[in-house]
């Protein structure tokens, strides 16, 4: 299957897994299918699932003032989840769509703990993938601060530019906190 040969790649650059290792996850991986617009997971609902995006484009948000403030777009060969509610397994305080249609693998929050219980690389993975999600979000809030909207939607367009195009102005604008006006004046620029 595609996404799990793409996943297992992943995982033997982030930890020097062997397939006997791979295997434990592979048991208990699934995969699930979201269409365009589908949620993945709600705010106050509890994250029960790690994903891994085998084809499409996640984003998650979250409402203030009634507006949908957009926090992160997810891509092909990316793993999400709603991290602070999936590690404590509490409300998620996030909302997680689907932009485009969605193929991922997911595995179980009880699987993977039971994994990282039978095998230590696990848990190294674990600890490399937190730090993955810190160092992103430490960038993100340093772009935010230090980059002009137009270097920043450069950035986003340089890393990822089969997808951005076909993200809605709407949610682009949002994530570079900027109005979708100037964001159409950064295009045409």
């Amino acid at each position: 299957m595609e996404g799990l040969e793409q996943l297992r790649e992943i995982l033997q650059k982030k930890a020097n897994f062997a397939d006997e290792d791979l295997l434990l996850l592979v048991e208990k991986a699934t995969f699930k299918q979201f269409e365009k617009g589908d949620a993945i997971i709600r705010e106050g609902k509890i994250e029960k699932y790690l994903y891994f995006i085998v084809e499409g484009v996640a984003r998650s948000f979250f409402y203030k003032e009634e507006k949908e403030i957009c926090l992160e777009f997810f891509f092909t060969g990316s793993l999400f989840s709603s991290y602070a509610s999936f590690l404590d397994q509490t409300p998620s305080d996030l909302n997680y769509e689907a932009l485009t249609p969605l193929a991922t693998m997911r595995i179980h929050y009880d699987d993977l703990q039971n994994i990282f219980k039978k095998n230590p690389k696990f848990d190294r993975l674990g600890r490399i993938m937190t730090e993955e999600v810190f160092k992103k979000s430490s960038e993100r809030v340093c772009d935010l601060l230090s980059l002009s909207a137009t270097e920043r939607y450069q950035k986003l367009l340089n890393a990822y530019p089969q997808y951005v195009q076909n993200i809605p102005l709407k949610y682009l604008a949002s994530y570079l906190n900027i109005t979708p006006e100037s964001l159409s004046r950064i295009r045409k620029g």
